[in-house]
């Protein structure tokens, strides 16, 4: 039985995990024929930038998704 994620992505946990967020966006924007965009769970009020602690490593961006598909 496939996970929501796989199921939605068409993609192994493990070949989302080896892929950089750029190669996972295209594959995404070829498979839904639309454009794909990263966003921020971050309660935001008002303008502000989602990215006030800057631009996330890759290392990063690893750790959060581990977190994520933790919970699934």
């Amino acid at each position: 039985m496939l996970s929501h994620i796989e199921s939605l992505s068409g993609l192994s946990v493990a070949q989302i995990r080896s892929f950089t967020p750029e190669e996972l966006r295209s594959h995404l924007e070829n498979k839904n024929g639309k454009p794909f965009q990263y966003v921020s769970e971050f309660p935001v009020v008002g303008r502000g930038n989602v990215l006030r602690d800057g631009l996330y490593s890759r290392e990063d961006i690893d750790r959060d998704i581990d977190k994520i598909l933790a919970l699934q």
